[in-house]
This record gives C-alpha cells, structure tokens and sequence, in this order.
C-alpha cells in the first residue's frame, strides 16, 4: 500500500525537520535562521506534496490513513512553511 511508502518518506522528512530545529538552537545567527526557513518552507511544502501527490495514500476513504493521517499531515505542513517563512522574514 502506498500509505506505508508515504509513512516511510514522511519519518526521513521529520527527521530533517528536527534537524532544523537542532540547528536553529545550536546557531541563531542570521544566515543560519534564514537558511534553516528555507530549508523549513521546502521541507514543509514536500510534507504535504508526499501523500497528496509524489507518493499517495491509501484509495479507500474510510481508513485511517486517509482520515486522520492526510489532515494531520497538511497540517503539519503548513505550520512548518509558516514557521520557515517567518524565519526567512525575521531580519536580526
């Protein structure tokens, strides 16, 4: 099932995300903070494009991929792009 090829993709993908963050807290210079937003709004933008289009989920719509996973995933998304954005926005 192509959930489970998503699920494997999104874990790498959180595991960048927190290496982001280890980053920003380790150095908050200025070039680092903008670095790590746009590292941030790629990272975010490629968490929504797995299993909306790249990968895919599961094509029954009653699974708990598809109603659970899939939202929390966009979700998820949007608030690391929004994250990265303020971050590449944020001048110091």
């Amino acid at each position: 099932m192509t959930c489970g090829w998503t699920a494997r993709a999104e874990t790498g993908i959180g595991a960048l995300i927190v290496v982001a963050g280890g980053l920003l807290i380790r150095r908050s210079t200025a070039e680092t903070r903008q670095t790590v937003g746009i590292f941030s709004v790629a990272l975010g933008a490629l968490v929504i494009l797995l299993p909306t289009t790249l990968i895919g989920m599961c094509k029954v719509a009653d699974h708990a991929c598809r109603l659970t996973t899939l939202p929390a995933l966009e979700i998820i998304g949007v608030v690391v792009i929004i994250i990265g954005g303020y971050l590449i926005w944020k001048r110091e």
